[in-house]
């Protein structure tokens, strides 16, 4: 991939990867078993300016493209899937604020969002389902004055556990609304939810709010633009980055699966000799290249607002999330009986990618989408 690039996108994909180098993989491990970040990780993705990658300069950000936003979580997912999920809410909740958000809530936000002063936490998923999102349940009512009284729970949502500010999606009778809520508001309380297959250092929790004052100055866009124009943003960010982080985990199990193929013997011979073991490696190094054009051809869109941005960044997280699925399980393969064990890296691959099948929509909300665009796009009088 590196002859798409140019030469800026190079340089920071190398810087990229040392920064994962020296301050991520030598302790994903330890966090997976904690099932916290322990260290000084967050701070020093705050100093590198990663948690403000795209957001303009005028609000402390980098104003990174989207091909370098693409490689940042590459490189961070190659080692950890649950630090890059704190790179894509945190994105999903700038991106948001920053197209729909006012003026005041941009000033108010983005400066400390994208210095890592606060970490940003996007409420949708609930109790009751997460992908079906005209059947949410959270209530907005009438508080006066355009102020709202907000009801409701969310559960699964990412860094939520340290979370200062959601991002929360509800109905106000029968219009959608979305809006800003501290974490300090009375009312809002945090279960940390611990024992997960994977993404076990993501600060998953369940967001509780009772009673809790929403002014109108909090409501991003207006009533009736949650699910239309702010949600939207948030999952085309949240859906690109899982897409590259699966591609960095597939990266990861090429390479593990190669250097244990050919380290590893069985009496007189390697494990790379067998054709068994072959067939797979040439599977997932295929898929490999694949999801690396799909990735780089939706980061691209993006970039360039082509109008099949959405469905190339659909197809790239279907594709790259599966595939990833794939390439963990014959990493396993591969390993043997060590790569069962937690300090085997493919028995942590193996784990955390059955997430990127479910998180920003399931891996059968995606094929409805896609199979919906390709048929759109036929004409109805050559069918």
């Amino acid at each position: 991939m590196d002859s798409f690039l140019n030469d800026a996108q190079r340089a920071r994909q190398r810087d990229f990867r040392e920064f994962v180098a020296r301050h991520v993989a030598p302790f994903a491990a330890e966090w997976d078993r904690a099932e916290n970040l322990t260290g000084d990780v967050v701070a020093r993705m705050s100093e590198a300016g990663y948690l403000g990658n795209m957001l303009p300069e005028k609000f402390g950000g980098q104003g990174w493209d989207m091909v370098t936003f693409g490689l940042l979580n590459e490189a961070f997912g190659r080692e950890s899937a649950a630090l890059t999920d704190l790179i894509t809410v945190q994105a999903m909740v700038s991106m948001a604020l920053l197209k729909w958000g006012t003026d005041n809530q941009k000033s108010r936000w983005l400066p400390p969002l994208a210095r890592g002063e606060i970490i940003g936490a996007f409420g949708l998923t609930e109790p009751t389902g997460g992908s079906d999102l005209q059947a949410l349940r959270t209530q907005f009512t009438d508080a006066g004055g355009g102020a709202f009284r907000l009801n409701g729970q969310k559960t699964w949502i990412s860094y939520a556990q340290t979370a200062g500010v959601f991002v929360v999606v509800g109905h106000a009778g029968a219009l959608p609304v979305a809006c800003i809520v501290p974490r300090e508001s009375a009312g809002v309380s945090v279960e940390p939810i611990t024992g997960m297959v994977g993404y076990r250092a993501a600060g998953l929790g369940t967001a509780t709010f009772t009673d809790v004052e929403v002014p109108a100055a909090n409501v991003i866009g207006k009533p009736g633009f949650a699910l239309s124009h702010v949600v939207p943003i948030g999952m085309q960010f949240g859906r690109l980055s899982t897409a590259c982080s699966a591609l960095g985990l597939l990266r990861a199990c090429v390479e593990e699966s190669v250097s244990r193929a050919a380290t590893r013997r069985l009496g007189n011979a390697w494990v790379g000799d067998f054709g068994t073991t072959r067939a797979m490696i040439a599977r997932m190094g295929t898929d490999l290249r694949a999801a690396e054009l799909l990735c780089l051809a939706a980061c691209r869109a993006t970039d360039e607002r082509e109008p099949e941005a959405f469905t190339k960044t659909l197809t790239a997280k279907y594709f790259a999330s599966r595939a990833a699925v794939r390439a963990a399980d014959d990493a396993v393969q591969i390993w043997g009986a060590a790569g069962c064990h937690e300090s085997a890296p493919v028995s942590r691959y193996h784990r955390d990618a059955k997430l990127l099948e479910i998180i920003e929509g399931t891996s059968q909300i995606h094929e409805e989408l896609i199979s919906r665009a390709f048929l759109e796009a036929e004409p109805k009088h050559a069918r």
